[in-house]
């Protein structure tokens, strides 16, 4: 009786998170946001290291400027200006729907002068402002602003989203630009890796995943297995008329011709974009051996893009014949690619696996603590159950490390990871202190506040984990200064190697001006041609701080 309950409530939950996921709103048609051949560079739902691309990119020819028009009617609801993300970025808000136009170079001049008139106002680079429906309407087909490559982008062009109204769900844009786009190749796959269920599966008589690589879309050998065992696979699209690789748009698989699991990329929330930590294997992709995509549900995601009423994607061998086994890969025009393959049940004993610790349930808070250390866990930030352990490493000067015994373990939002700090911090002020995450290439912030003698920071994921020291100011250097009158433009590199710039503000002749911040190239720049500023010499100041309070400060007559 208690099995079949499992088995009805099991069924229900995942019922309800298909049901959850939404197809596209009816909005009508979409004109394109230019008057030039549609190329995209990137497609809605790819892979990101943190999170899925929540729109298309669409190509500008490798220049800034060029004119984007409205898709539809609408007002400009909010305008937003940041060093990094989106950079400069538009929301029109439509009728039931909204589309947002990112890392631009320019916004229509209403606009700018309003940003500009608030950037002042509040002597902030960054900005973030609403609007009213009557402040600036605009027409379908209308100018509305000018393509451009700031904030984390790294080539010109336009990242453009379609969202509900709310601006919390994202939906593929692709549907209304697909007799635009030309697209008549399919994606293709590179390789296949088999997952045996620990405890309870083996690939090969072993107990560990195993990658195998396709050759000319086919796997040279039969997979041999025996227990529960899942599948994952790497693979990319294509497009005409471009050489950029792109995300998949359906992936399934199917054992015996029966389905057991489907992804499909219709849409999705923002508060769903981090589970991209359990769709894909973490562990291959930090070791550089490639990112596959899991074509099975870990416990804890629920991710609404998959759509089979089981998508656990788990499967029993547990005969011993050939099981046949096709992976459908496909992208929103229609172009798929099969693969097939056998798995050969072979009986084979498995083994209690052999743990270092306990299993951490992911379903319940968990604290694991040791001297100098303490990790907490809230209740469903794992996505699975994980072995975790916390100990003291010789490689650590400050305080105790954090490690993890299961290195795929990651973090949903994050886990909590307090250190003490030791007796060769004692004197330096706590606000100079941070987490940071040991690496080939030394340590990196985290981040982290102090008290009573220990130091907490969110963590992400398991890792080797110190306290460190920061009182070096952040770089604040002249870039090109005898070329400062000519162009009449002053640029500074901003960076620190330590932390990371948190503000910065720049005064000339005593009064507040606004410098630009673009944190990839670590410019931070000053133009005096819009500033309406007479000729002559003039005396600068330029205060930068870092994330540990660190000051750098430059000073000097500058001639204009």
């Amino acid at each position: 009786m208690k099995d079949t309950l499992c088995k009805i409530f099991l069924t229900l939950a995942m019922l309800f998170m298909v049901g959850r996921s939404q197809a596209q709103p009816a909005i009508g048609d979409l004109r394109s946001p230019f008057d030039f051949e549609i190329l995209l560079s990137a497609s809605y739902a790819e892979l990101r290291s943190n999170h899925f691309h929540g729109g298309l990119d669409f190509k500008t020819g490798g220049v800034v400027g060029k004119h984007i028009k409205c898709v539809a009617d609408g007002y400009i609801y909010r305008a937003k200006v940041e060093a990094a993300g989106y950079g400069m970025a538009l929301y029109v808000m439509h009728d039931g729907y909204m589309t947002v136009y990112a890392h631009l170079d320019r916004f229509p001049d209403a606009v700018a002068k309003r940003v500009r008139k608030y950037q002042y106002d509040n002597e902030r680079f960054e900005v973030d402002m609403y609007f009213a429906p009557g402040d600036y309407p605009v027409k379908r087909g209308e100018f509305l602003a000018y393509a451009g490559n700031s904030g984390y982008s790294f080539g010109p062009h336009l990242h453009f989203e379609l969202r509900d109204s709310s601006g919390n769900r994202l939906y593929n844009p692709l549907p209304y630009y697909k007799n635009l786009v030309k697209d008549t190749r399919a994606p293709k796959a590179t390789a296949i890796t088999v997952y045996p269920r620990l405890g309870a599966g083996v690939i090969f008589g072993e107990q560990a995943s195993k990658s195998l690589e396709l050759k000319n879309g086919v796997l040279p050998d039969t997979i041999d297995a025996w227990g529960e065992i899942a599948f994952g696979i790497e693979a990319l699209d294509y497009m005409d008329k471009t050489t950029n690789k792109y995300g998949l748009y359906r992936i399934e698989l199917s054992v015996d011709g029966e389905q057991c699991f489907e992804n499909r990329m219709d849409s999705y929330t923002f508060s769903e974009n981090k589970l991209i930590l359990a769709c894909v294997d973490q562990a291959r992709e930090r070791r550089g051996e490639g990112t596959f995509q899991r074509l099975y549900r870990m416990p804890n995601n629920g991710f609404s893009e998959y759509r089979s009423p089981d998508a656990r994607g788990w499967v029993t061998i547990d005969e011993e014949r050939l099981y046949n086994v096709e992976c459908c890969i496909a992208d929103y025009h229609g172009n798929e690619s099969r693969y097939n393959f056998v798995v050969r049940g072979r009986e084979s004993e498995i083994m209690e696996p052999q743990r270092v610790s306990a299993p951490l349930s992911w379903n319940m808070d968990n604290v694991l603590e040791t001297e100098g250390a303490r990790l907490y866990i809230p209740k469903g930030e794992m996505f699975d159950d994980a072995c975790l352990a916390i100990a003291y490493d010789d490689s650590c000067t400050l305080s105790g490390s954090c490690y993890s015994t299961d290195e795929d373990v990651v973090f949903w939002h994050g886990a909590k990871l307090s250190l003490k700090a030791g007796d060769d911090v004692a004197g330096v002020p706590y606000e100079k202190l941070y987490i940071g995450k040991k690496g080939e290439k030394g340590i990196s912030w985290v981040g982290g506040k102090y008290s009573d003698g220990w130091l907490t920071a969110t963590i992400s994921s398991q890792g080797v984990y110190d306290i460190a020291v920061d009182t070096v100011p952040p770089v604040l250097k002249p870039v090109k200064e005898a070329s400062w009158e000519k162009n009449a433009t002053v640029v500074f590199e901003l960076d620190d190697k330590e932390t990371k710039p948190v503000s910065f503000r720049g005064t000339l002749n005593g009064k507040f001006v606004l410098f630009k911040y673009n944190r990839k190239e670590r410019r931070l720049t000053f133009d005096f041609r819009q500033e309406n500023i007479k000729s002559g010499t003039h005396k600068m100041r330029v205060v930068a701080t870092d994330a540990c309070g660190n000051t750098a400060v430059f000073e000097k007559s500058i001639k204009y």
